[in-house]
């Protein structure tokens, strides 16, 4: 349970991964557009201007909203800013404890905490090509006492939460989309998770999907992730999705749907 417990949380933030399936771009979905992955967010175009996004299936056990909003074009860039409000606390609460699932030992009780990040996307698009830059900031806010020896020391997951110990961070990274024959288009996706100051205070995270779109409404995702940072241990390298039961790398694997408002 304590391994599945794992995987849940490291899946949930795998694939977090055109105005067509392109979340990692400054564009916007077209309005009464939706779409939804089996790990992927639930994105609603709200107008040709502004798009929403929460992970419903996480949504009463972390709530999140997520803003995407239309900018001014800068240097032949499309661009967008991009605003995330997270509240872990009850998730959180529920991995603390004795016994099997649970992750933080019950000492320590999670205090509500709130993380906010705000970031800017360019996107410019060449032939088959388009490539999106985007960077931000990344605020914790703590009401009450975080004990600073309550993280989860797991890849994916202890530089994420590392911004409410450490208080700020930044992020930034870059995206390449390709068509490459007929249906098939892959993603390259490089991103840094700054914390200065933290004990592990980087991590640099990098994937490669390849994706069939079957139409507009389906597609499917496959490839893995990779991540080297700083822990309080030392540095450390993962390759996921990594199953601890079977003590190996297994390829994401990602089904997508969507719909257009008629």
């Amino acid at each position: 349970m304590k391994h599945l417990i794992k995987i849940i949380i490291l899946s949930a933030s795998l694939l977090a991964g055109e105005k067509t399936w392109s979340s990692h771009s400054a564009e916007i979905l077209e309005q009464g557009r939706w779409e939804i992955g089996l790990f992927q967010p639930l994105r609603y175009g709200y107008s040709n201007y502004a798009e929403f996004s929460i992970h419903p299936g996480w949504f009463f056990l972390i709530p999140n909203l997520e803003i995407k909003e239309s900018q001014k074009s800068l240097f032949g860039y499309k661009t967008a800013s991009q605003y995330r409000l997270t509240y872990p606390t009850m998730l959180l609460n529920m991995l603390s404890g004795d016994g099997i699932g649970k992750v933080i030992a019950p000492e320590h009780e999670i205090p509500h905490m709130f993380s906010f990040s705000g970031s800017l996307i360019g996107t410019r698009s060449f032939k088959d090509t388009k490539l999106s830059l985007n960077g931000g900031l990344d605020i914790g806010i703590v009401l009450g006492d975080l004990n600073p020896i309550s993280t989860i020391d797991l890849p994916l997951v202890y530089h994420r939460l590392g911004v409410f110990y450490n208080g700020w961070g930044f992020h930034t990274g870059i995206d390449i989309e390709r068509a490459i024959s007929g249906k098939f288009e892959i993603l390259f996706d490089l991103d840094l998770i700054a914390l200065p100051g933290y004990d592990g205070n980087y991590s640099m995270e990098n994937k490669i999907l390849l994706s069939w779109n079957k139409s507009r409404n389906f597609r499917v995702t496959t490839g893995y992730k990779f991540i080297s940072g700083e822990f309080p241990y030392g540095k450390d390298s993962r390759l996921l999705p990594y199953v601890p039961i079977l003590e190996r790398w297994i390829p994401i694997v990602e089904l997508q749907w969507a719909r257009n408002k008629k």
